[in-house]
């Protein structure tokens, strides 16, 4: 009788550890086409604003209203209609897509791949006050833009706020839904 009174405190207590440990996973699907999935942040919650059959408006926000937050936005774009992902962009659209986040802000550009394979173009605001960084991919035809902002007006994006979402940017699947 003790044998098994301690074997199902054992399990009880195996069972409390694992829900301690169980991270908070949000998975948005995009009109069966597109599945995006990942661990979010400790406090952090995802929505989803609004979705038509050709967009939709997420946002990953805390609670803390001062925590930085993420706009996630899918359109379609008929023409990119035969491109799979931003890796099958030629150099000249790739240099246009370029221009159009440099027309009002003066950027630099990186390249992340997802822990998934995909392929991120990493747009930073250069200046001692980063106002947001820029995560854009496309996936199907659909463009895909990130948007980490500040979660006050006015204050900056700090070094450590930069690092947690990039670190969440690259465990994060964007993935075709197979059908």
């Amino acid at each position: 009788m003790k044998k098994l009174i301690s074997i199902l405190l054992c399990a009880a207590l195996l069972l409390a550890c694992v829900s301690a440990l169980a991270e908070d996973k949000a998975v948005i699907d995009f009109q069966n086409r597109i599945q995006f999935s990942g661990v979010l942040p400790e406090g952090y919650k995802c929505s989803i604003l609004s979705q038509s059959d050709l967009t939709m408006e997420c946002l990953i926000a805390s609670e803390n209203p001062a925590a930085p937050r993420m706009d996630i936005f899918i359109s379609f774009n008929e023409s990119y209609t035969g491109v799979a992902s931003l890796a099958d962009l030629d150099a000249d659209s790739l240099e246009r897509l370029k221009m159009g986040f440099s027309e009002e802000n003066v950027v630099t550009f990186e390249n992340l791949k997802t822990d998934s394979g995909a392929d991120l173009l990493v747009v930073r605001e250069t200046g001692d006050d980063l106002d947001f960084l820029d995560f854009y991919t496309i996936c199907l035809g659909h463009e895909i833009e990130f948007t980490l902002t500040a979660g006050e007006p006015g204050l900056a994006l700090t070094d450590e706020q930069v690092s947690r979402c990039i670190e969440f940017m690259r465990g994060l699947s964007i993935l075709p839904v197979q059908g």
